[in-house]
C-alpha cells in the first residue's frame, strides 16, 4: 500500500493522532516523504503527497492533511 493511502486510512478529518505502531506496524515507513513543512514553532511535519505527519511523545504521530496556507513554509 503507498504510503500516502496508510496516512489516509487513518486521516479521515483534516488531523487525527494515533500510535506510531498503528502506522508502522502494516509496513509504513517513516523514512520515506516526498517534503517537509515547518512551523513558525520549529515543528517539521514530512508529507507524504498530501498528508503529513509530526511525531509526538510517547511514540504518537499527529497526522494532518496539506492546507494552502502550508505553502509559504514548505521546506
Amino acid at each position: 500500500m503507498p504510503p500516502e493511502a496508510e496516512l489516509s486510512q487513518v486521516c479521515q478529518q483534516c488531523k487525527a493522532i494515533t500510535y506510531w505502531q498503528v502506522l508502522h506496524l502494516p509496513g509504513f515507513d517513516f523514512r520515506h516523504f516526498t517534503h517537509l513543512y515547518r512551523t513558525k514553532q520549529g515543528n517539521t511535519y514530512h508529507f507524504c503527497y498530501d498528508y503529513g505527519y509530526l511525531l509526538l511523545p510517547e511514540e504518537k504521530v499527529l497526522i494532518v492533511n496539506w492546507q494552502p496556507y502550508m505553502e509559504q513554509h514548505k521546506v
